[in-house]
């Protein structure tokens, strides 16, 4: 990959913010298009009325040494604490807050859906953003969840073929604050059975200064699949309930709730391999589906493509 090459990265997780990352630090002209309106995909935030809820990523548990770097030069710098009830790391003053630092100085349009893909002669053209209208692009990184690189990639079906194996699953996940602490020790919790998957206690994170008794509820890959296409007003009170059967609690009426489907939230098969790259076309896919299930696996995938590219 030469210096002069033009490059866009889909995808503002931290997949795509790491290979992002890794490239403009070796001086490479990098721009990042995100159908968001926030930064890390699903190591986000959801703010409201004072609230904070991570309701994507509950922690980070690194296992590997360069991820573990990460992680440490984060707490570091204030922007990720140790949660030992759930035994990893949390970001500051929300799990977004660990992605922030690696965007600093990144060229990203956010709230800029990629709907299409164009390969001519003169490089990539993106169908979608305003932003990409009329620039031409030497290599393409598509670092968003498998369907929708699939999707994508439909005009290239040998390169659907190859990133088929892979599976993703869905998550609903609920938010709810409380006047008053509920009669609880739980704080942070993983289940196995019924429709509830983690239980997480928001006002026990470090760094958290909540109006009230914040949770996360994440539902189980099961039970969200099974209701995946109900509306949310329709899967905020099983959750709910399962919720406070879970706590062994007197149901309360919370001073505030929300609820947000991720479609594309675990992955169920991971493709086997870090990414893939087509020297040919310009163009290489990451994320952590690729690799496994954890926010190291994002990583681990955008670190792994950009060696490759810079190498190339």
């Amino acid at each position: 990959m030469q210096k002069t090459d033009q490059i866009a990265v889909i995808g503002a997780g931290l997949a795509g913010l790491t290979v992002a990352r890794a490239l403009v630090d070796r001086g490479h002209s990098v721009v990042i298009f995100d159908k968001g309106r926030g930064l890390g995909g699903r190591m986000a935030s959801r703010r409201k009325d004072g609230w904070r809820f991570d309701h994507g990523a509950v922690a980070l548990r690194p296992t590997e040494d360069a991820f573990t770097a990460f992680v440490n030069q984060s707490e570091a710098q204030g922007n990720a604490a140790h949660w030992k009830d759930a035994g990893g790391w949390t970001g500051l003053p929300g799990m977004s807050g660990l992605v922030k630092p690696v965007a600093n100085g990144l060229t990203i349009h956010t709230q800029a859906e990629v709907t299409g893909l164009d390969r001519g002669p003169d490089g990539w053209t993106l169908r979608g953003p305003a932003e990409a209208a009329g620039i031409y692009f030497d290599h393409l990184i598509l670092a968003i969840p498998q369907p929708q690189a699939h999707r994508l990639l439909s005009p290239w079906p040998y390169l659907q073929t190859q990133i088929e194996p892979a599976e993703m699953a869905p998550c609903w996940t609920q938010m709810v604050g409380f006047e008053t602490p509920l009669p609880t020790d739980v704080t942070y919790a993983s289940r196995n059975e019924g429709p509830i998957s983690v239980i997480a206690r928001e006002t026990a994170k470090p760094g958290r200064d909540l109006p009230g008794d914040g949770w996360v509820i994440q539902a189980s890959a099961d039970w969200s699949h099974e209701h995946l296409e109900r509306d949310r007003a329709e899967v905020e009170t099983p959750l709910l309930d399962a919720f406070f059967t879970a706590l062994d609690c007197a149901p309360v009426t919370p001073e505030i709730g929300m609820v947000h489907r991720w479609r594309y939230a675990q992955t169920a098969k991971p493709l086997g391999q870090a990414y893939l790259h087509d020297a040919s076309l310009g163009l290489s896919v990451c994320g952590d589906w690729c690799l496994g299930n954890t926010a190291q696996d994002a990583f681990n995938s955008g670190r792994l493509l950009a060696t490759a590219l810079i190498s190339e």
